[in-house]
């Protein structure tokens, strides 16, 4: 694979997308492309692509060819389609591009409906020449993210987890689409992929240099889109960012954000990181998910602000009355970062608009024209109505200090702003005195003059004010016993009562025609002045008059002084700037561009009605029609031209650097605009590509030479060298005065420096071999041994001991050789005190996982350490060093066993509660997988039950039962029947039994009597008379009444002594016989015995004609044989005997009539145990709960009593002590969770109870034996 792969991109951006984002479509997409290109660098995956935009093409109509639908492959197909007749298809055109990528609003959908897929490509399509193209979803900033997930897709990478190892979730190609983590990475399997695709040739397209210099600037999104546009994005145009912070919450970890523009009490948070380089403090800004200083982000780029495109004029604020249309651009493109300067400049332009108002002559009693300021007229409606106090856009509003003549104050976004006479705002422009807009003064001329008469008790007109006079100020200087009146039309403004005015404004403070009228007292609270002010120009004429209380009989000091002045246009000027009527007229503006195809808008402007020529808006008494539609204009074809890009980064952040634009020649054709040969442009007119930047002086630093030669021949010593202050200019250090580096310590002049060891006693500058030595007698000195520094730079240390030396020799020798008393002792010394060069640092995120092996991501950073800190540099220091890898290994250990449930299976019922057992395994995550293991690895405390309990639904299944049939005799005695069905809750057809046996099933054959038949002559009665009584219906036997008496006639028959009867007994011998020939009524024999034992029954005589067999065997120890006697002496004899069968080692079976039970328990965890008490018939069973030692209150910590005639659960949970009867004579306890293995935590005591329910029914003809055993499925019977 190549080092670095450059990626050609053609973008094409949705119409849809285009209405939603408007002008900053273009901003927005590059934003997200950037996200993407950062992405596709990033080394996890190993290609280092560089994505280079050719070309951007954002339609504002549906193309037809392009056809988005719920079909999904057919949608690609028609952007791919519709690619390959725009991208040249010569890789070496400039705008041939590599990957086309569509970018549309509409949802896209798979074809099982799922509507969360954000976008599509071919798998491996890209380099291909029919699917080299890609579709995504405009969701937000997650946009850049799904970029990259399908341009993925298109070099042939699959999903994470489908048809390889690594996890589903957590990486750039998850299937999840799981794009809220901050720091997203490419999985092994990703970077695996792509290293396929390349190598099988596959990706060819993308090793070429592209010809234009497009790649996209390595700027962070966040520097394009602060929070309150990300909220915006997020949230609708009114979202802002949240005005308070969670401090449990990092700032850069969820986007928060005010929803409701009126609510500032509330926030919506985004669990999603900031963009990257958003502000989140001062002097800090966003990365992966942490606020981090400008150190950490490890930018050394000043970033200047630079505005974004300006915005449409809004619609006119008010309809009526003066409004305003206003447009605004914005400062974030980029923002202004790392000590960057703000942008320059208005971000705001407005105009008035709509200044007319809408007064109707047909409206009865309408007010004067002085009063128009707030008056307008519903359209199509003739009625008037306020303009409304609410502080709209364009509402009048009251400045700091007063606006000059014909300058207009208004708000505008909440703050009061000053218009020009010619509605632009902050023009400056102002009226003369002659009420022109930008006039000399010229058009007008000045009337002055005086009055000190009037009539006593009068108000005298001595003003007639007229239309079109401006600058009207008026005084009167005696308002002691005189005062002054305005009239306006028919009616009074100021005064006219008689008495004086206080001070007021006419109509209003914020009317541009008002009358000001003043009163200003002297300190004794005396009228001192009178003061009327006008500015004009007057729409109608104003009489000023004048009231006095005392004659001129009295002396001049009852006398008005009036002194008064005002402007009216010269005779010349009237007739064009004195209130001319005006109407409105279209006009064509010129063609939008000044070649190739535009537009001409059709506006009305306001013109005076003989002459044409341009009035203001106002001067049009009605509002402008509706704006006709805007026509196509074609111009010659457009010549080349130049087109320059933005600028990137500065090479040096001080001492001049440069940087860089790309710069092309292009043309444009209809709406694209294509690059053409540069060739076609005028040489002379060629932006430039390089512009210097960042001028400004570097600072002064001290420059140390290399150490010279070092001053001792051997042992420690002194190296000289030389320390100069030197600054960097035009990338070269140059000498300056060293008081410039004044602010910096000075590094010393020598460094000290060791040539050898010397030992004990030798000079450092002496020469080897100089001291005498005997061959008879060998000198022995301590010499010492020097250990290596433990740090090659910045203040190491070593370690000094000393051994024994031949002097002569200077070879080591036994340590007795040498005096022991001169010895020194070992000690340490510092070394290598020299700063160290600065050096690659990181700091490591967390962990992907806790263990089994994961990936953790690493900040790097180039720093020196001082003095046991670190100093961060820049990046460009430590350029001599390989970088460190980003992505390291971490939690390589295993990770411990665990429990963990697989499977489940259906319930043991079909309805009400039931049992379902679950498979458990030992499991353990080790390299990315999960394996099973012993199940001695996990604890088998805490493995989780095998059973629980299950409740599917609430039995709704019931037996049916239809009318009895007519007796089957005439009179006597006989039998009935009647049909039972099994219903369900929503078919009426009957239903297979077997969904009914959790019921008894009702009797379907009962006796009758229909009284006794005639017969030819008297017979003796041998039996009891008494009164007939009506046959049961229902065949339930009737309880004798209290209060009747039966009569036995008196006879001489003997009764023999009746033997023992069966009935209602429980046998619970080994073997027997039970004869029940004799039965008088209704009999049941219920026959126990132990859980190990199945009971086998034959019919050895009787009355039955058995049709089916006369010998069965129970599946379970307990059988139930109920007999119904239809003939008196026609009972059958049965015996019974028993067999071995296989049963649970916990369950417990119980026959006595009382006792004490406890819980049985079990060390197996996939069974339960029970407690089975079996009573006689007609006999039902109490349970009294005595003492429940469990604490925990677990789910499954349970027991069950379970009714077996009733087939009734309950269900007993916690330590309440409870007491149970039964219905019948069989129960069931079933012991769940903790019980199983805690003996003694349950003890219960039971007892039988009598049930003293007899059946009196004579039953005829035939014999009906029902066996009911323990657990059987259906109810058999022997006929």
């Amino acid at each position: 694979m190549p080092d670095i792969t450059h990626l050609e991109l053609l973008v094409v951006v949705g119409p849809d997308v285009q209405q939603v984002h408007k002008q900053d479509t273009e901003r927005y997409i590059l934003t997200n492309l950037n996200i993407a290109s950062e992405l596709l660098r990033d080394m996890t995956l190993g290609a280092n692509m560089r994505v280079h935009l050719v070309r951007m093409i954002i339609l504002s109509e549906p193309e037809p060819e392009i056809q988005m639908s719920s079909d999904i492959t057919s949608s690609l197909r028609s952007v791919c389609d519709w690619g390959r007749r725009i991208n040249p298809s010569n890789d070496t055109d400039p705008l041939h591009a590599d990957l086309l990528l569509y970018i549309t609003r509409y949802d896209l959908e798979l074809p099982d409906g799922n509507k969360q897929v954000r976008g599509v490509a071919q798998l491996g399509g890209a380099c291909s020449s029919e699917w080299s193209c890609v579709i995504t979803e405009d969701t937000g900033f997650d946009l850049g993210i799904t970029i990259a997930h399908e341009i993925g897709h298109s070099f042939g990478i699959n999903h994470d987890g489908l048809g390889n190892t690594c996890s589903r979730s957590g990486f750039i190609m998850a299937s999840d689409g799981g794009y809220n983590s901050v720091d997203l990475t490419w999985s092994q399997c990703s970077r695996q992929q792509l290293l396929t695709f390349f190598s099988e040739g596959k990706a060819e397209c993308v090793k070429d240099l592209p010809a234009l210099g497009g790649s996209l600037q390595d700027w962070k999104p966040g520097l394009y889109y602060g929070v309150d546009d990300q909220c915006r994005i997020a949230f609708g145009s009114s979202a802002r960012a949240c005005s308070f912070t969670n401090p449990d919450l990092p700032a850069c970890r969820a986007l928060s954000c005010h929803i409701n523009p009126d609510d500032d009490s509330s926030c919506k948070r985004l669990l999603v990181p900031l963009l990257d380089g958003t502000e989140c403090a001062p002097n800090q800004w966003c990365l992966k998910g942490r606020c981090v200083s400008l150190d950490e982000l490890s930018s050394s780029v000043v970033v200047h602000g630079s505005w974004s495109s300006w915005s449409s004029f809004s619609p006119c604020s008010r309809t009526c009355g003066g409004g305003v249309t206003h447009r605004t651009r914005k400062c974030n493109n980029p923002g202004p970062a790392f000590g960057g300067d703000v942008c320059e400049g208005p971000d705001i332009e407005a105009e008035l608009c709509h200044q007319h108002y809408n007064l109707p002559g047909n409206v009865e009693n309408n007010p004067s024209i002085f009063f128009r300021t707030y008056m307008c007229q519903s359209g199509g409606e003739n009625f008037i109505v306020s303009r409304g106090s609410q502080f709209v856009d364009g509402t009048r509003c009251e400045s700091d200090s007063p606006p000059p003549f014909g300058s207009t104050a208004a708000c505008l976004r909440g703050r009061c702003r000053l218009f020009g006479c010619d509605g632009v705002l902050h023009s400056g422009k102002v009226r003369d005195v002659c009420g022109v807009c930008g006039g000399d003064g010229l058009s007008c001329s000045l009337t002055s003059d005086s009055y000190t008469g009037g009539q006593a008790r009068e108000y005298t007109t001595f003003l007639s004010l007229p239309v079109n006079a401006t600058q009207v100020h008026i005084v009167n200087r005696a308002p002691l016993f005189t005062h002054m009146a305005v009239t306006v039309g028919d009616g009074y403004v100021v005064s006219g009562g008689g008495s004086m005015a206080l001070n007021m404004t006419y109509p209003s403070p914020l009317d541009d025609n008002r009358l000001e009228y003043q009163l200003h007292m002297t300190p004794d609270l005396l009228p001192e002045m009178e003061e009327l002010l006008l500015p004009g120009p007057l729409q109608e004429e104003i009489k000023i008059q004048v009231y006095r209380k005392y004659g001129k009989e009295y002396g001049e000091k009852t006398n008005p002084n009036i002194s008064y002045q005002f402007y009216v246009p010269t005779r010349n000027s009237i007739l064009t700037d004195i209130t001319p009527k005006g109407k409105w007229a279209v006009i064509t503006t010129p063609c939008s561009v000044s070649c190739g195809s535009g537009v001409q808008k059709h506006v009305y402007i306001c013109v005076g009605e003989g002459t044409n020529n341009h009035l203001e808006e106002h001067n049009c008494e009605t509002p402008p029609p509706p704006t006709p539609p805007h026509t196509t204009c074609q111009l010659s074809p457009c010549p080349p031209r130049w087109d320059a890009g933005t600028f990137g980064p500065c090479s040096a952040s001080c001492g001049g650097g440069e940087r860089m634009r790309p710069v092309r020649c292009v043309q444009k054709h209809r709406a694209d605009v294509v690059k053409v040969p540069d060739s076609e442009c005028p040489p002379d007119t060629a932006p430039s590509t390089v512009e210097k930047c960042n001028q400004q002086p570097c600072p002064a630093r001290w420059r140390v030479s290399e150490p010279g030669e070092c001053s001792a021949v051997c042992g420690p010593g002194e190296a000289k060298r030389g320390v100069s202050c030197v600054r960097p200019e035009d990338g070269q250090d140059v000498e300056v005065d060293q008081s410039l580096c004044s602010k910096q310590i000075k590094p010393p002049g020598s460094v000290p420096c060791v040539v050898d060891v010397c030992p004990i006693g030798w000079e450092s500058k002496a020469e080897p071999g100089l001291l005498p030595r005997s061959r008879q007698a060998p000198v022995y000195v301590w010499s010492p041994v020097i250990s290596q520094c433990s740090k090659t730079c910045g203040n190491g240390t070593l370690q000094v001991w000393f051994s024994c030396v031949d002097h002569q020799t200077r070879l080591g020798v036994p340590d007795f050789h040498c005096d022991a008393s001169t010895k020194p002792p070992p000690h340490s010394e510092t070394c290598n005190t020299c700063p160290c060069p600065p050096m690659w640092h990181s700091k490591q995120g967390v962990c992907s996982v806790t263990c089994g092996g994961g990936v953790a991501n690493r900040v790097l950073y180039c720093a020196r350490e001082t003095e046991g800190e670190e100093e961060v540099v820049e990046d460009s220091e430590c350029r001599d060093f390989p970088e460190p890898t980003a992505v390291v290994s971490c939690n390589t250990h295993s990770c411990p066993a665990r429990w963990r449930v697989f499977s489940t299976s259906p319930c043991s019922v079909s309805c009400d509660l039931g049992v379902a057992r679950r498979a458990v395994s030992c499991v353990q995550f080790v390299q990315g997988k999960e394996s099973a293991v012993s199940e001695e690895n996990c604890r088998a405390a805490v493995k989780p039950a095998t059973t629980v309990p299950c409740l599917v639904q609430v039995c709704t299944f019931r037996w049916e039962v239809k009318p009895w049939s007519q007796c089957s005799v005439p009179c006597g005695y006989g039998i009935q029947s009647r049909p039972v069905s099994c219903m369900g809750p929503s078919k009426p057809e009957p239903l297979s039994p077997l969904l009914c046996m959790h019921l008894p099933k009702p009797i379907t054959i009962q006796g009758c009597n229909m009284g006794g038949c005639r017969a030819d002559g008297p017979v003796a009665s041998t039996t009891p008379s008494h009164t007939p009584t009506q046959p049961h219906r229902m065949g339930h036997p009737s309880l004798p009444s209290a209060t009747e008496a039966v009569t036995i006639p008196q006879t001489t028959t003997t009764i023999p002594t009746p033997k023992p009867s069966a009935c209602g007994q429980l046998l619970v011998n080994e073997s027997g016989t039970v004869d029940l020939k004799d039965a008088t009524g209704r009999c049941t024999v219920s026959i126990g015995r132990p859980l190990d034992e199945v009971i086998h029954i034959k019919v050895e005589s009787g009355s039955l004609n058995c049709r089916k067999r006369s010998e069965l065997t129970t599946r379970t120890n307990v059988l139930l044989v109920r007999q119904n006697l239809l003939t008196p002496g026609n009972g059958v004899v049965l015996t019974y005997s028993s067999q071995k069968n296989t049963k649970k080692n916990c369950d417990i079976q119980l026959f006595s009539p009382r006792g004490v039970f406890e819980n049985p328990t079990t060390s197996s965890t996939n069974h339960t145990c029970r407690v089975l008490i079996n009573a006689p018939p007609s006999v039902k069973i109490r349970i009294q709960a005595l003492h429940i030692g469990l604490i925990t209150a677990a789910l499954f910590c349970l027991l069950q009593i379970r009714d077996m005639d009733v087939l009734k659960t309950n269900v007993f949970k916690g330590q309440q002590l409870f007491l149970w009867h039964s219905t019948g004579n069989m129960a069931e306890i079933e012991f769940h969770g903790d019980y199983l293995h805690s003996k003694g935590s349950f003890r219960a005591e039971y007892s039988f109870t009598q049930s003293w329910l007899f059946h009196f029914t004579r039953l005829a003809k035939n014999i009906l034996i029902h066996l009911i055993g323990r657990g059987l499925t259906q109810q058999r019977t022997l006929q």
